[in-house]
């Protein structure tokens, strides 16, 4: 595992949704979602919009995506409350990843990650977790 101060790649999207058949096939921009969590990890380094080492600061940057890009649902799931969750995961062990996908007041589908790095060996896959894709 990489000897790095454990910190979170930030990544976003914003534009329309795709099926996971079009995803399959390539027919979504690079910066859409992965399948799995890690393989943001395993994008271009600069897709990266920010990296963090401390949580106010990488739920700030959440905060600042939730004024820019308002959630469609957002009288009946508050962005205060999902700001609560989100700091609440990312204050748990190490290596907690927040991802978030909705549709916002514009009818944009709105992608927002915080991906841990680096990424613990688990035992569920056969691979290495990816590589930091942008030391500190």
């Amino acid at each position: 595992m990489d000897q790095q101060p454990p910190h979170w790649h930030a990544y976003s999207y914003t534009g329309r949704s795709y099926s996971d058949g079009q995803a399959r096939r390539g027919e979504a921009p690079e910066t859409y979602e992965p399948f799995l969590v890690e393989d943001w990890l395993r994008k271009p380094a600069r897709l990266i919009s920010e990296t963090f080492t401390d949580v106010d600061s990488a739920v700030d940057w959440l905060r600042d995506c939730y004024a820019s890009h308002v959630p469609l649902d957002a009288a009946s799931f508050p962005v205060d409350m999902r700001l609560h969750y989100s700091r609440a995961t990312l204050l748990q062990e190490r290596g907690r990843d927040v991802v978030l996908g909705y549709y916002s007041t514009g009818r944009d589908y709105v992608t927002r990650a915080l991906i841990a790095c680096p990424r613990p060996k688990r035992h569920a896959y056969s691979e290495e977790p990816p590589r930091c894709p942008a030391p500190l």
